[in-house]
């Protein structure tokens, strides 16, 4: 689908003012709250952007601190290493990826949404996904924006019929984050929906296809490969988490009682930000399949959705929701149809998310944890 220039000039305009705005705003926040000039690119290599930066600079180890950032996955570290290679800085070339990914998201959002439903719609599904309240991790050096970028590419490509082009995006994707493997359940599922309105059955083209949307596991099976050279066991992450980073899996209401625990008994910062954000983004995200299912939403988008909510919330406790819920990029799609059916809730959107975007951004770039 080909966008005219126009909506191109629409689209770069809504994602360059909320980078613009942000770029001005963290700097103008350090200088007030710390009184000294602010160095703009220490301002957003906070929390795991280093540790994608140390990646970058000195691969992965089994030893030392180092050994426990394999964690995360290898796909982002080494497109900065392939950046910095070029303009000689880890952290500018971890923000150029991930702006510059960040525009290319919103790009195939577009193309994706235009598919079914009107411009004035899609838009929408844009402008929401550039202010969500977790959005300015499209701005920082953390995978959220290359993620996004290829799983709503290897959406769109599926919805187009192109298959290998899907699950080339989905490997890439499944190289990012481990919930790249969703891909396969949903897109799979789209597979078989156009198959069979189309009503050409399962012929050996429809296999092709499916195995081509399975080449999505070879992003994840890289990464296992990875573990295996580094500490002979393909499943050293696992066992890391647990240790190190104190996750593991759980049923949902674990973590949804920790965070519950954490409203009524941590201090006071922490009953906002690990317990009251944690608990409302995890049912916000809840609350928006619910609706994507009553809405009949295309079933492929609310099976990702559910997938991923499910993969991210069934931890020993809730961390980091309002950035997970970031990657259920349907749930723009539901803000959008939401925000044309009532002018009034656009507007309320409008305003609590750009507040709440405001609030964590300064957050993050002084320093402090904001997910």
């Amino acid at each position: 689908m080909k966008i005219e220039k126009s909506v191109i000039i629409e689209i770069i305009t809504i994602i360059l003012a909320i980078k613009i705005f942000s770029f001005i705003l963290a700097p103008l926040a350090w200088t007030v709250l710390k009184n000294q000039p602010a160095d703009i690119i220490f301002l957003w290599n906070r929390w795991d952007a280093p540790h994608y930066i140390d990646i970058a600079k000195n691969g992965y180890t089994a030893v030392g601190e180092g050994r426990y950032f394999i964690v995360f996955l290898p796909l982002y570290p080494f497109l900065i290493r392939v950046v910095a290679f070029f303009i000689r800085n880890y952290e500018v070339s971890a923000l150029l990826i991930s702006n510059f990914a960040s525009l290319f998201a919103g790009f195939y959002l577009y193309k994706l949404v235009k598919i079914d439903c009107s411009h004035l719609t899609a838009l929408k599904s844009v402008f929401y996904f550039s202010i969500f309240p977790s959005s300015y991790f499209l701005i920082a050096g953390y995978t959220e924006s290359l993620f996004l970028f290829l799983t709503i590419a290897g959406f769109y490509y599926a919805r187009k019929g192109n298959w290998f082009t899907a699950g080339l995006m989905g490997m890439f994707g499944a190289a990012t984050r481990i919930t790249g493997l969703i891909l396969i359940p949903a897109l799979i599922y789209e597979l078989f929906s156009q198959k069979s309105k189309s009503h050409s059955g399962y012929t050996r083209k429809n296999v092709k296809h499916a195995l081509f949307i399975c080449m999505t596991a070879f992003g994840f099976i890289s990464y296992l490969v990875l573990n295996y050279a580094v500490f002979g066991d393909v499943f050293a992450f696992i066992a890391i988490q647990r240790e190190h980073w104190f996750k593991h899996l759980a049923p949902p209401w674990e973590g949804l009682s920790g965070a519950l625990w954490s409203i009524f008994w941590s201090e006071p910062a922490e009953k906002v930000l690990i317990g009251g954000a944690e608990l409302v983004f995890g049912l916000f995200g809840l609350a928006c399949i619910i609706y994507a299912v009553i809405r009949k939403l295309r079933p492929s988008y609310t099976i990702y959705m559910l997938l991923t909510w499910l993969v991210v919330a069934s931890t020993s406790y809730w961390l980091s929701m309002p950035r997970y819920t970031l990657s259920m990029f349907p749930i723009f799609i539901v803000l959008a149809i939401i925000g044309d059916k009532r002018a009034e809730l656009h507007y309320v959107m409008t305003i609590a998310f750009l507040l709440f975007f405001s609030f964590f951004l300064v957050l993050f770039t002084q320093g402090y944890w904001a997910f």
